[in-house]
């Protein structure tokens, strides 16, 4: 594969893919260079780089703003990747694009599985259900991979949950977190090169991608304080009240790709205790096991 471009290139998942793909061929589009006549902006980008395979990280993330302005939400999360499927398939290229588990909805009590039924309960969801859809439809060659609660990137970052937590536990004795929401916290790191083994082995269509094993938001708070060795006391606290009909279920299950033999996706517990430590210093960014 001699060209990639990625798009949505200033995100934790984009950053991610960067860091992966330092010694490849990758060109890189923001996602506001996307906002204003998409369509052209993806014809000069297609044009001038020719890529067999194109990572869609560009999106929009605030479920609460969506819930206020969702025609700003479906386009950014379902009429923008038909264009980007259109124009993968005018040229030829590989989609790669990424949707939500939070899109099934809230009808089971356990981990979905790729082939449950979407039904999304916010207008974030229903987008990113609209463009899967519109990704499928398009004609492209494509790979969409359902992905939750994703962390990673820098310490300082704004919207680093897992350092922003840490910060709040350093000057609190005790505070408290969600014990009702579930989900699978998953490294983007380790999610990229799971993307990029499931390219390399030509994969296609719907799969799920989260790490191994689930947890409430509370669970997670108390182990990114442990990890930290930090005196702070996390206790469960209710239901985080929000605008947005936040499924509380929103764990699922890589079936397909145990079935295929092809999940590298490590314990949600194993890779936040690295991921830890790396923002502490203690260890390399490089050392965790691929």
């Amino acid at each position: 594969m001699t060209g990639i471009l990625l798009l949505g290139a200033g995100g934790v998942l984009a950053r991610a893919f960067s860091e992966h793909l330092a010694d490849r061929n990758v060109a890189k589009a923001g996602r506001r260079e996307l906002e204003t006549d998409s369509a052209a902006a993806l014809d000069g980008l297609f044009a001038e780089y020719q890529p067999e395979l194109v990572i869609n990280c560009a999106a929009h993330t605030d479920l609460e703003a969506a819930e206020v302005n969702p025609e700003q939400d479906f386009q950014a999360n379902a009429e923008l990747p038909r264009l980007i499927g259109a124009a993968c398939r005018k040229n030829g290229a590989t989609l790669l694009h990424f949707s939500s588990t939070g899109c099934y909805g809230s009808w089971k009590e356990t981990p979905y599985s790729d082939a449950d039924e979407l039904r999304p309960t916010t207008a974030h969801h229903r987008a990113k259900a609209a463009g899967e859809e519109a990704v499928k439809l398009s004609g492209c060659r494509f790979l969409v991979l359902r992905t939750g609660w994703l962390y990673g990137g820098v310490a300082g970052q704004p919207k680093n949950f897992v350092w922003n937590r840490i910060v709040e536990a350093r000057g609190k004795g005790e505070m408290t977190s969600d014990s009702v929401q579930r989900g699978c916290p998953t490294f983007a790191n380790d999610l990229v090169r799971q993307a990029m083994l499931m390219v390399e082995n030509g994969l296609q269509g719907v799969f799920n991608a989260v790490a191994n094993g689930n947890a409430s938001r509370y669970e997670y708070v108390a182990e990114i304080v442990a990890s930290a060795a930090l005196p702070c006391v996390v206790k469960p606290g209710p239901r985080f009240q929000r605008r947005a009909s936040v499924s509380m279920n929103e764990m699922a299950i890589n079936t397909r790709l145990k079935d295929m033999s092809l999940d590298i996706m490590p314990d949600w517990r194993e890779s936040l205790h690295h991921y830890v430590r790396v923002l502490l210093g203690s260890e390399r960014p490089d050392s965790h096991p691929a």
